[in-house]
């Protein structure tokens, strides 16, 4: 049986990409529409963690509230104070705080410093793959044909 990575083994050879309070929520459009990116650690000058801006922060609360992401800093539209994920922590614990939040993107820290991001479509693809790799495909198509033959 295949062991379950941690995180910072997901995420490890990732360049961390991430925005300031100050800088206008445009900025974090701008990154993520180019990095392919659904969420961004908000880092203040010390270099603590102080919020996420994700798409949706930007849609509800800057484009939903007629507000001009040019011009609105990204302080106003963040979520402050957010919920991590250890370096340390498995991908299961991962998954489930991801789901017991409702939150589809985890920034990952260690010694207390932001080292990455961590989505749920990594770690959805990193359980499947995990379970391939133990169980075999075969298993897991025989399983899926049979509840699809189930339902019909």
């Amino acid at each position: 049986m295949k062991k379950l990575r941690t995180v910072s083994q997901i995420i490890r050879k990732r360049r961390l990409f991430c925005v300031s309070p100050d800088d206008m929520a445009r900025q974090a459009c701008k990154i993520m529409t180019n990095r392919k990116l659904g969420a961004l650690p908000v880092i203040d000058d010390n270099g603590t963690l102080i919020g996420v801006i994700s798409e949706r922060d930007i849609v509800r609360r800057c484009i939903g509230g007629k507000r001009k992401t040019v011009r609105t800093p990204i302080r106003e539209v963040m979520t402050p104070d957010p919920i991590v994920a250890k370096s340390d922590d498995t991908i299961v614990v991962a998954i489930a705080v991801m789901m017991q939040n409702q939150i589809r993107n985890l920034p990952v820290v260690e010694n207390g410093v932001v080292i990455g991001m961590i989505c749920m479509r990594e770690v959805v693809t990193e359980l499947s793959t995990l379970a391939v790799q133990n169980f075999g495909l075969a298993g897991i198509v025989q399983d899926t044909e049979l509840q699809v033959a189930e339902r019909v």
